[in-house]
């Protein structure tokens, strides 16, 4: 028999060692390949438009996976094509905790999130947090700044625009995003020149065509924002802001049909978005389809309870079917979401009015004029209201006069003028106070 050849004892326990060694790196390699597998699924899932077995797909290779970002950030975009936005902003969330380094770059995505979804104070917070920390690149630093001019934050966006106006005074990015400041904050004549020249130097700048087309349709010239926005670029057309501001438009040419065609895509792209689903919803309550409307509407509250423009909506639902006290509850919620949401205040003074509180219609009108969102109709009205409640005359005369500019006959105008100038403060008469008699 040969003779076998006794391993020593201590070389037992370095055999097991290297058993043990080859055991933990065979199971760390089948480890990496069913991940690899799982990403390359939830990769030819999305290819293939379905986003649900997508997401299950990269959820599943994050479980492989805890400690990386890759599979929480290919979730997250998972869910925002399924329509899962909460889902795709707790993904980015929970990507952030893992990687510090990579914090900045799931911030952005988060912003533009946030952005995509409507939630604009949100996504400027994010924004904040990246511009203080010096991670904004120069375009995130101009959308920053429009964002805040869009919530009234005028004073922070010219703040925000400073870091590259001292460098390059003459950006046109940044000219564009001041032309939008100052017409926002009321200085329309500075504003429209600034966009004039923009646009004679640079006609394809989508962002100053854009603002002005805005400036158009507030100064009653819709059909010249319609042919500033047909210049958009068709990759561009479905941007949530565009379509707002387009819609608008067509609805004010009475084109309603092709606002509402513009919006059931934007819906269709952006189904998270409770702004745009609500302002489907009042198209279809104007156009008489009440059933739907009233649908759209709670899936708009549905998707964000806050929502201003859902609650308004609701709110015009509510009026129109006789309930003008709920009516009037939701208008006054959708203003304490948004302080400024200018339709809430143009239905409430109006409800306020009928009900004969004349003072809590007169602080609604005055809101929307320091908005400058007053229409002239409005305008009227405040100064009517004026000379009813024998209040203001000054202010009331100067927007009377304003009206009269463009009809300088109407009855209306000129009775709501005489009645105003006959509640004005009576002059005392000039010159020295001469006493009478002499001493005695």
């Amino acid at each position: 028999m040969p003779s076998r050849l006794l391993r020593p004892l201590w070389a037992l326990p370095l055999l097991l060692s290297l058993a043990c060694k080859d055991s933990d790196t065979l199971s760390a390699r089948n480890q990496e390949q069913r991940f690899q597998a799982k990403m390359n699924e939830g990769h030819a899932l999305l290819n293939e438009n379905q986003p649900e077995l997508a997401a299950r797909a990269f959820s599943a290779a994050s479980s492989l996976a805890p400690d990386r970002t890759e599979p929480l950030i290919q979730l997250s975009e998972a869910q925002r094509r399924a329509g899962n936005s909460g889902a795709a902003i707790l993904a980015l969330k929970q990507a952030m905790t893992l990687n510090p380094s990579e914090a900045p770059d799931i911030k952005r995505r988060l912003a533009e999130r946030y952005e995509r979804d409507g939630l604009i104070r949100q996504a400027i917070a994010v924004l904040l947090e990246l511009r203080d920390a010096d991670h904004l690149r120069d375009s995130e630093i101009l959308r920053l700044a429009h964002l805040q001019t869009m919530v009234g934050q005028h004073e922070e966006a010219f703040k925000t625009l400073e870091s590259i106006q001292k460098e390059r005074p003459d950006d046109l990015d940044a000219k564009v995003v001041e032309a939008e400041i100052l017409l926002a904050k009321g200085e329309e004549v500075l504003a429209a020149k600034l966009m004039d020249r923009l646009l004679e130097e640079q006609p394809g700048l989508t962002s100053a065509r854009v603002l002005r087309a805005r400036y158009f349709l507030h100064n009653g010239y819709a059909e010249y924002a319609e042919q500033d926005l047909s210049r958009i670029p068709p990759e561009e057309v479905l941007q949530p802001e565009y379509v707002a501001l387009r819609v608008r438009v067509l609805t004010e040419l009475d084109r309603r049909a092709d606002a509402e065609k513009l919006l059931t895509q934007a819906v269709e792209q952006n189904p998270r978005n409770a702004d745009l689903i609500a302002r489907l919803a009042e198209l279809r309550w104007e156009a008489g389809n009440k059933v739907e409307a009233q649908t759209l509407v709670e899936q708009a509250l549905k998707t964000q309870s806050d929502s201003a423009r859902a609650l308004y909506v609701r709110g015009l639902i509510l009026e129109g079917s006789g309930n003008a006290q709920r009516a009037r509850e939701d208008y006054g919620f959708a203003l304490t979401e948004d302080p400024r949401f200018a339709p809430a205040l143009s239905r409430l003074w109006r409800l306020q009015a009928r009900a004969a509180a004349d003072d809590a219609a007169i602080a609604s009108l005055e809101r929307l004029l320091a908005l400058g969102e007053a229409s002239l109709e409005e305008k009227v009205a405040l100064a009517d209201l004026y000379a009813r409640t024998r209040t203001k005359p000054e202010q009331g005369l100067k927007l009377i006069a304003e009206a009269l500019k463009q009809d300088a006959r109407n009855e209306e105008y000129l009775e709501i003028q005489k009645a105003l100038k006959g509640i004005l403060p009576k002059k005392k008469a000039a010159g020295p106070f001469i006493m009478r008699g002499g001493r005695r």
